[in-house]
């Protein structure tokens, strides 16, 4: 059914992420799918030459290829880097899901606080703006 399916990924929070991915992989083992996870890297000069990016690559690469051992399946990482410091990172992970031909998105999210009733959460933003389907997982 669904061919390349996106997850986005904070590799600070894996322990949330069981769920979404689960879901996800299942979703990819009966499509004969596969799966793209996503981290979302602020653009910011380091003090050193190995940038952000290139040290979440390292982590989502081997991240990556345990998720893909653990499910039986294609599982490929990106590094998506944030366009705008200002926007909610949703827009980075639908630029990603476009610009990767993905026809699904399923993302892990949180009970909405406060924070959510004013200003949108990622998970909501990316619901309401992606053109492709979302899942998103409680």
């Amino acid at each position: 059914m669904y061919k390349r399916i996106l997850v986005p990924v904070d590799l600070d929070h894996v322990q949330t992420l069981t769920t979404a991915l689960d879901l996800a992989a299942k979703m990819a083992q009966d499509g004969n799918g596969s799966l793209m996870l996503v981290g979302v890297v602020d653009v910011a000069p380091t003090a050193t030459t190995r940038t952000d990016g290139d040290r979440m690559a390292d982590a989502l690469a081997t991240f990556s290829k345990e998720q893909s051992d653990k499910y039986g399946i294609k599982i490929v990482d990106h590094v998506q880097l944030r366009g705008d410091l200002h926007m909610n990172v949703g827009k980075d992970i639908v630029t990603a899901a476009k610009d990767n031909s993905c026809d699904l998105i399923v993302m892990a999210s949180h009970v909405p606080g406060l924070k959510e009733h004013i200003i949108a959460s990622n998970a909501g933003y990316v619901a309401s703006h992606a053109p492709m389907s979302v899942f998103v997982v409680r």
